[in-house]
């Protein structure tokens, strides 16, 4: 029994098939993760959402003659991030890595950062 086992992470999307039978894992490949969005303000990191699925479907496609039997994928991921979708699972955004900083920006109330203002609010909310 085998299965395609995949990890999305920030710099290479790796793959390969892992034989529960034996147990060994075989044709471990990667490719590199997208690149992020260029010319994007200081302090963000987006990457094309359908890139990510590009990628992951071409690594799919080089590992999957290597396990004509296969039962499933397994799969792990990166750090946080998030990609907004539509009730049809349709991106609505970028892919906002963990890499991105942007809560390190003066909020507007001028009391610190995004980041000071929300630990903030949540302290106030965990008094209350």
């Amino acid at each position: 029994m085998t299965f395609l086992a995949l990890d999305i992470g920030t710099s290479f999307i790796k793959g390969a098939v892992l034989n529960v039978d034996t147990p060994r894992i075989d044709h471990v490949q990667r490719i590199p993760f997208p690149e992020p969005i260029p010319n994007l303000p200081p302090l963000f990191c987006e990457i094309a959402p359908y890139q990510i699925i590009h990628a992951t479907r071409d690594l799919i496609a080089r590992l999957a003659p290597h396990a004509p039997d296969c039962e499933g994928v397994v799969m792990c991921g990166q750090m946080q991030g998030l990609v907004l979708t539509d009730d049809r699972a349709t991106p609505r955004s970028n892919y906002i890595s963990w890499r991105d900083q942007r809560a390190l920006m003066p909020h507007p109330s001028g009391a610190g950062t995004y980041f000071d203002v929300m630990m903030s609010r949540l302290t106030a909310m965990n008094a209350a």
